[in-house]
């Protein structure tokens, strides 16, 4: 029996109380002015500031601020380099994420809702109809300007290999950044 094993037998839900914690620290985070401040600093960062800001994309803690952060810096830099950069830092993101998704959060999951009708989320979770669509929905949610958790979770639950989950998220979050931050240079 492995480290990671013992430990989440002894703290069952560890996994979703750091998600749990998370959220409340982003909460917290964004009612100071010193985090607002911080954020400000990344316009006078360039392209390097937009490749920070996409690595918090990908959050539904972070989501709204970095899209509004990306949209404004817009103004001074070229939407599409805009894209690229923090496309490539929402991959760095997406993978942390995907991580924390494939080390034991699923587990986590799996044992909470055991005993809410387990096996009839189980059986939906084998059948053909979710082998198949799990990665097309998973895909569509990364690409989309929604927070990527969820998408994520979808690709970590189909076993796609960290390679091409890589390649397929920086794929899906440079072409809907492009088409979003796109549509914005027309309002």
């Amino acid at each position: 029996m492995n480290q990671h094993r013992a430990v989440s037998h002894y703290w069952v839900y560890h996994n979703i109380t750091v998600l749990i914690a998370s959220v409340a620290f982003a909460f917290i985070l964004f009612q100071t002015s010193l985090f607002r401040a911080f954020f400000h600093t990344f316009s006078a960062l360039g392209y390097i500031g937009v490749f920070l800001v996409g690595i918090i994309f990908p959050s539904s803690f972070t989501v709204v601020p970095a899209t509004a952060a990306l949209l404004l810096l817009t103004r001074d830099l070229h939407y599409f380099f805009v894209a690229v950069a923090a496309g490539v830092g929402s991959v760095i993101g997406d993978y942390l994420i995907f991580r924390f998704i494939r080390n034991g959060l699923t587990e986590d999951l799996t044992h909470l809702f055991s005993g809410f009708g387990g096996s009839r989320i189980a059986r939906i979770f084998h059948s053909k109809y979710f082998g198949v669509l799990t990665p097309i929905v998973g895909a569509l949610i990364i690409a989309s300007p929604l927070p990527d958790e969820l998408g994520i979770g979808l690709l970590g639950a189909s076993r796609l290999s960290d390679k091409k989950f890589i390649l397929l998220s920086l794929v899906l979050n440079i072409g809907g950044l492009v088409i979003l931050l796109g549509a914005f240079q027309y309002f």
